[in-house]
Order: C-alpha cells, then structure tokens, then sequence
C-alpha cells in the first residue's frame, strides 16, 4: 500500500469515527437544567411537550417505573393524596445516593402513634420521557404501609404532587396511561366537562353531593385520592347530615401512616360528581380513632377513591385548579366487596406465595375454620401459585353464592376447607 493511500485511509476512519461519535450524541436526550438550582420543578427531555407513560393497575392502585438518583428501575405509586415524595421499605443494599437533612415526624389517617421520617433533599428524579433535579422525598424507618406484600410486588415509595403540579396530567385506566403535557399545548374543549378543583397543601378537593344514612343530600367537600383503592370513605364526624346507612358492618379498612384504619362499611344512596350520579355506592366509615391525627389537617368530609376514579377518564390540571371528567366502560359496572371475609398477601414480594393475612369475625372464611397465617396451596382446585394477586381479589368479589374451595398448610400440615361466598351488605 503507497504511502498516499495509508494517509486517505486513515483520514477516513477517523472521519467515520467522528461521524459515529455525532450520531450517538445527537441520539442522547437532551435536558434544559433550570437556571435555578434550587427548582424543584419538572421537565420534559428533547424539548418534548408532552409524554405518555404506561402503570400497572394492581388491586385498583396505578404503579408506575421511575428511578431515583440514576438508580435501578423502582415502583412508585401515582397517589394524589400525597404531597412529598415517599421512600418506603428502603433496605440494605439499596444504594440511591440520598442526601439527609432532618428527621420529623408525620401523620395521617391510622390508629397508630406519629411516624419518623427522614427529610432527604436534592434528589433527582427520571420518569419516562421526565426528569426532576432537587426533588425532596420523606424516607419512612419502616414499611408501615405494607404495599409489597398486599399487592404482590416490591412498592419503593408513593409519588403524587410533584408531577401533578407541574403538568396537564391525563389518566386513562382503560389504556392504562398517563399522558403528561405542558399548560401551554393543552386546551380546553367545548365537550369537556370542567368541574372546579380545589388545590390545598398540595391535594386535590372537589365538592360533591351523597345521599347517606337519613335520606338527605348532602354537600361535602372530599379530596380525589388515587392512592386509595377503595370507592368512597366519608368522615361521619365532620358533618351532622351524614349519617351511617341502616345496615353496616364492622370492617378492617386497610392501613395508613399511623397503622391500621377500622371502622364500618355500608352503602350510600348515590353520590353524585360532576354532574354524574353512582347509585348504590360500598362507602367506608372510618371510627373516630382512625381519624384523630387528620384533625388539623385541611378540613374534608372524606375521599373519593380509585374504585370510583376508574370509571372515568380524567385529566387533571392544577395549576388552573380544574379537573375534566369523562365517563369510561367501568362506569356502569356494580361495586363489589370481598365476600370471604379474608385479606390475603405475599410474604416474599414477587413470587405467587400467598397467606391470609387477615380475617373478619363472622365471615363465610372464619366460619369454615380458616385462620391468619394459613397458607393458600390450592383454590378451587387450582395450584395458588398460577393465580396473581389480582384474580385472587377478583375471585373473592365475583358473584354471592359462589363455592370457594382452599386447600391450606398450617404449622405443616394440610388442610382442606370449603366456604360459600356471602353478600355481607
């Protein structure tokens, strides 16, 4: 090979090494840093005005993949009831780069003390197609939540008004998307119903009317919570008018920050929302223990929670304080409960190992002779393992008189039991 063609040769790989090397940044998202470092706000990467991110719809709860601090992929859930970022259940090995500041104290709805979390600043946040420097997110001690066992799969922490705040947020629980857009692209159409919003510590309040326990229409203030995966809870407390339905029952609501919620549960004439009417609504009603740290909390009559909030599509716009609600396939569908009388969760988040892991008194499981602690190995004939969380839940709530047959181990050995599903309300 001449001399000249070395030099034409080697003149060419490096201009296709420099054209590579062109290629690979200008595919590289591109992020506009705000000019002030203290922001905690927001941004589309690429200059993008709007991005769609898939969730997880687990036991009426949206899940979504974000990462924290350049971490691996963790699952948040989207809780619009939650105004700081929440870390929960953060264990040894976890390597997230956090900053601390402070330890406080915080509460919530539960029967349970104040909980200790720890203040962690300057966080960066990346969801698809979204990033966020600065973030502050409130790392809990412990996971008093539960959320890794009760839906199946390991929950890092519970994301809510640092996304609200900052986009034109659409959900569509049929597609299971979020669809985030700037305020500048989104327009208000003349089909759409706007309903007035109220944004208050970082929370969205509408105002509704419900038909309770005396047959009056009451007017009552609740706060949209897509963090709660029941239908409708209401504060008998805070209003004279709302009253308990005539036929309740006792009933182990779920868990808050400050631990378990117990109270009754009936159902409601209708509540009407936006306009829209839901008849025959299964409506919590939380005792007054359960209630006690929320006192100086903004006032509410209570919440609407996701089995409602499904039924819609909704577009949520805070800065403008106003939600869009449209009717979706779930409307129509009737509000079920779980009629064995049985919670069931995952003691190794992940893997299909299911236990009982609550009971009511009474209840068609208790009276069969199953007990907290039993561990599912058959249902209906069925390995418990080729069932998801979810078919579970939806089995318990599928149809009253339906023949629910559990083959059991209890301190080794096995045991067979047979219940009938029973419409308690």
């Amino acid at each position: 090979m001449s001399f000249l063609k070395h030099i034409l040769l080697k003149k060419n790989l490096i201009l296709l090494f420099i054209a590579l090397i062109g290629g690979l940044l200008a595919c590289k998202p591109t992020e506009k840093l705000p000019l002030n470092p203290y922001d905690n706000s927001l941004y589309f990467i690429d200059n993008r005005s709007f991005s769609i991110i898939p969730f997880k719809l687990v036991n009426n709860l949206m899940i979504i993949h974000l990462r924290l601090n350049k971490s691996d992929t963790m699952n948040f859930i989207l809780d619009t009831g939650v105004k700081t970022a929440l870390l929960i259940g953060l264990k040894t090995g976890d390597s997230l780069n956090l900053k601390y500041a402070r330890k406080i104290k915080i509460k919530g709805l539960g029967e349970g003390e104040d909980v200790e979390a720890i203040h962690s600043f300057g966080n960066r946040i990346d969801l698809t197609g979204v990033f966020g420097i600065n973030q502050d997110i409130l790392i809990l001690q412990q996971d008093v939540f539960y959320f890794s066992s009760k839906l199946g799969m390991r929950i890092h922490g519970i994301l809510g008004y640092d996304v609200f705040k900052n986009f034109v947020v659409d959900i569509n629980y049929e597609r299971k998307e979020l669809i985030l857009r700037t305020h500048q692209r989104f327009k208000i159409r003349k089909k759409d119903n706007v309903i007035p919003m109220i944004v208050e510590e970082g929370k969205p309040y509408m105002m509704a009317k419900v038909v309770s326990g005396n047959g009056a229409v009451t007017d009552v203030k609740l706060i949209i919570d897509t963090g709660a995966s029941h239908a409708l809870s209401l504060d008998i407390f805070s209003k004279e008018s709302l009253q308990l339905p005539e036929k309740v029952r006792n009933a182990y609501l779920g868990r808050g920050l400050n631990g378990d919620i117990r109270g009754k549960i009936g159902r409601v004439n209708y509540l009407n929302i936006g306009g829209y009417q839901l008849d025959n609504i299964l409506t919590s009603f939380p005792d007054s223990s359960s209630l006690r740290h929320i006192s100086s909390i903004t006032p509410r009559n209570g919440n609407v929670g996701a089995e409602i909030l499904k039924r819609f599509h909704l577009t949520f716009d805070y800065l403008n304080q106003r939600l869009i609600m449209r009717p979706n396939s779930f409307f129509r569908k009737p509000f079920v409960y779980n009629m064995s009388g049985i919670e069931i969760s995952t003691p190794v988040p992940g893997l299909p190992l299911y236990v009982i892991s609550d009971i009511e008194e009474d209840s068609p499981a208790e009276r069969a002779g199953l007990k907290k602690g039993d561990q599912l190995l058959y249902i209906n004939n069925k390995l418990a393992f080729q069932y998801s969380l979810n078919d579970i839940i939806s089995l318990f709530q599928s149809k009253a008189g339906k023949k629910i047959v559990m083959n059991i181990q209890r301190n080794g050995i096995m045991m067979r039991f047979e219940f009938i599903l029973e419409k308690p309300i």
